[in-house]
């Protein structure tokens, strides 16, 4: 995002664990209609934390949107049902961009059993 400074990037609350992992993110469209409108990304973790993580992608990502997010922890044979909020969006170049999300503890997610994983 134009303006937004490494500083303003840098304000997550947990001691973030470098860790490169598949994920996917389901993005729905706004309009109603057809199967076109899903769309399913396949990404990599840059690292994670107890209550964010930071993704790269080829996708750009609008700020302040909720997702959906599959964590596939291929070390380990885990999987994680998340919800997320884009809190920042920068391109790298090249098509590549770097997304930070905020997590979020909703009715259907295997938030509780992430947290766990941090204790």
């Amino acid at each position: 995002m134009p303006g937004m400074t490494l500083m303003s990037m840098d304000q997550r609350k947990d001691k973030r664990l470098d860790k490169e992992e598949k994920i996917f993110i389901e993005v729905l469209s706004a309009s109603e209609g057809s199967s076109q409108d899903r769309v399913l990304l396949e990404c990599s973790t840059k690292d994670i934390s107890r209550s964010g993580l930071k993704i790269q992608t080829n996708y750009p990502l609008i700020v302040n949107s909720v997702l959906e997010l599959l964590i596939n922890f291929e070390t380990g044979d885990y999987k994680f049902l998340l919800t997320g909020e884009v809190r920042w969006f920068e391109a790298t170049g090249k098509g590549q961009y770097l997304a930070g999300f905020e997590l979020i503890d909703a009715e259907h997610s295997d938030f509780v059993v992430w947290e766990k994983m941090f204790a």
